[in-house]
């Protein structure tokens, strides 16, 4: 099946794939939670026969899934990590399957901003930890897209991604938990603030934990920001 792709996971990013992609390729997707369209539902043993796999599920996941998917497949077989985090999971792809041939990305949107167009979005792609000639295959198809290339190394990503994701989801979270959307009177920039907490509406707990936990600079952020906002709040 050089020509499928295989996805494991069907959850709301695994499933915007299955949507994006049957427009060029053939799609199977295997969970065994959340089950696909019979059209494309498949065994881990037929997805691991697909050239690529794309691991559209929790880092957590990965300590489960990928032991059963080594035996299975074959040393032509491209892995590729679109998860929010990237240190991690490539060192869990160094350890569980060691030599395997990968492709190490971050799509920076999900279903809700990208569903009706890829215009103004951008994917994270890491050469370094990737294999050059798959690299070069998916680089090639993420452009014709219409979507932009910024190349990092996972360390790169992953600082930059703490402020850009980890404290802005962090932010979005404590704001929905405050009660924002309970004001009736909005000026133009609490309405940005209400866009965020709504934002955060959409991502599931799975998502907020992967990027608050699984990036190892997101913490000390975390608490650069608490003890300003304690010692202003003091100030005053």
């Amino acid at each position: 099946m050089k020509n499928t792709i295989g996805i494991i996971g069907n959850g709301s990013f695994g499933s915007f794939l299955v949507r994006k992609l049957t427009k060029r390729f053939k799609v199977l997707v295997h969970d065994p939670f959340d089950k696909p369209e019979k059209t494309y539902d498949a065994s881990l043993e037929e997805i691991s026969r697909c050239a690529f796999i794309i691991l559209a599920i929790p880092i957590d996941a990965y300590r489960k899934v990928l032991p059963q998917l080594k035996p299975l497949i074959t040393k032509d077989t491209t892995i590729v990590d679109i998860s929010s985090v990237k240190t991690e999971p490539v060192q869990l792809l160094d350890e569980l399957l060691p030599g395997q041939k990968r492709v190490v990305t971050h799509p920076l949107f999900g279903p809700q901003s990208a569903e009706k167009s890829y215009w103004g979005h951008v994917v994270i792609m890491c050469p370094s930890v990737s294999d050059s000639n798959s690299y070069a295959k998916i680089k090639d198809f993420v452009i014709s897209e219409g979507l932009a290339v910024v190349e990092k190394t996972p360390e790169e990503h992953d600082k930059e991604m703490a402020y850009a994701q980890g404290l802005t989801f962090f932010l979005a979270r404590a704001l929905l938990k405050t009660g924002v959307h309970d004001v009736s009177l909005h000026t133009p920039s609490f309405k940005k603030l209400l866009d965020l907490a709504e934002l955060e509406s959409h991502h599931s707990e799975e998502l907020f934990k992967t990027i608050q936990q699984g990036n190892p600079y997101v913490s000390e952020i975390r608490k650069t920001f608490l003890k300003e906002a304690q010692d202003l709040d003091k100030s005053l």
